[in-house]
C-alpha cells in the first residue's frame, strides 16, 4: 500500500497583511492530483503562543476538500519535563479536532545534538507516550541520520516512524533497515501545478492510517 501526501506549515501560508496565516495550498487541486493526506504543523516548542499560525486555516481547508489530516509538533525540548510541556501544548492546539492521520513528534533540531542518545530518546518517549495516553496514534518523525546515530530506535520500536530521507527507495532501504516504515518523506522539492507556487515536501504512507485510527476510535474520531 502506498498513499500519496504532503506536509505543510506556516511556510506555505501568507506571512503578512489581514490574511496572515491563511494557507496558500489549494487542497481541492491536491486531491484531484491523487494526494490523499496532509501532515500539518500544529506548532513548536512548549508555549501555547508557539502554535503554527496556519494550522487552523490548513485544517479547515484540507477537511473541506476531503483530504485526510494528521498533525506534527516540532521539538526544542532539552529534558523530559520540557517534552511533556510540549505535549501538553500540542494536545491543547488539536483539542476538538478529528485527526485522520497520526500525531507526530518531530525531533531534529540541532540544539538537541549536544545531548546524549539516551536523553534524546527519553525526550521522544515522553512526548510520544503522553500523546498516546491521551488517545492519539502517535508517531516519531526524524531523518535517517537521527534514526541511525542520535536515537535508540529499539526503545522507540513501539511507535511508527515517519522518516525523512531524500534519496531513492533502494538507497533508503540501505540507510534505514527497520522492518516497518509508516511514512516516507522522500523529497522537499515536490512541484504540483495548481496546488502551490513553490516546492513542497512529498510523503508516501504505507499504512491505511485513516482506517486504523477510525476503527480504534483514536484521534478524536470516536468509534
Amino acid at each position: 500500500m502506498e498513499i500519496k501526501g504532503i506536509d505543510v506549515s506556516s511556510h506555505q501560508a501568507r506571512s503578512s497583511g489581514k490574511k496572515k496565516g491563511v494557507t496558500k495550498i489549494n487542497y481541492f487541486n491536491l486531491k484531484s492530483n491523487g494526494y490523499s493526506f496532509v501532515m500539518l504543523r500544529a506548532g513548536y516548542g512548549r508555549f501555547l503562543a508557539q502554535k503554527d499560525i496556519s494550522f487552523e486555516s490548513n485544517y479547515s481547508a484540507a477537511k473541506a476538500a476531503g483530504i485526510s489530516v494528521g498533525a506534527y509538533h516540532y521539538s526544542y525540548a532539552q529534558s523530559v519535563n520540557e517534552s511533556k510541556q510540549e505535549a501538553a501544548c500540542f494536545l491543547k492546539w488539536i483539542e476538538g479536532k478529528k485527526l485522520d492521520y497520526p500525531a507526530a513528534f518531530d525531533i531534529e533540531d540541532k540544539s538537541l545534538k549536544t545531548l546524549s542518545t539516551e536523553k534524546r530518546t527519553d525526550i521522544a518517549l515522553a512526548w510520544l507516550e503522553t500523546v498516546e495516553n491521551a488517545g492519539y496514534y502517535s508517531m516519531l518523525y526524524c531523518n535517517a541520520d537521527w534514526a541511525k546515530n542520535c536515537l535508540d530506535m529499539e526503545r522507540l520500536k513501539h511507535f511508527d516512524v515517519w522518516l525523512a530521507c531524500y534519496t531513492s527507495e533502494q538507497r533508503r532501504k540501505k540507510l534505514y533497515s527497520r522492518p516497518i516504515l509508516g511514512i516516507w518523506q522522500y523529497t522537499s522539492s515536490l512541484i504540483i501545478p495548481g496546488v502551490y507556487l513553490g516546492r513542497l515536501d512529498g510523503d508516501t504512507a504505507y499504512k491505511d492510517y485513516g482506517g486504523i485510527i477510525k476503527a480504534n476510535g483514536l484521534n478524536g474520531t470516536g468509534k
